[in-house]
């Protein structure tokens, strides 16, 4: 008996929601999807399976396509432009 009363709760409090929405005209928020940049570091480290080295514009990367966040940049060496 209260597994019927909790989904009437429920039920009835989505649908207040939903209307009261409806009635303010206001719409739900949407959930973006952000990457961020590179880590700029020192010493790089691969941090799981799928990490790999790239050498771009003689700087060693780290790239994960599983997890984007472990994107990695070896910090700009100033002593080469000496």
């Amino acid at each position: 008996m209260s597994g019927l009363l909790n989904r009437l709760v429920s039920g009835a409090a989505s649908a207040l929601s939903s209307s009261s929405r409806q009635l303010l005209g206001t719409k739900t928020a949407q959930v973006q999807n952000h990457v961020s940049g590179f880590k700029v570091k020192s010493m790089l480290k691969l941090r799981c399976r799928s990490c790999y080295f790239v050498r771009v514009d003689g700087r060693l990367h780290v790239e994960c396509p599983v997890h984007p966040r472990h994107k990695q940049r070896e910090m700009f060496n100033v002593k080469l432009l000496w």
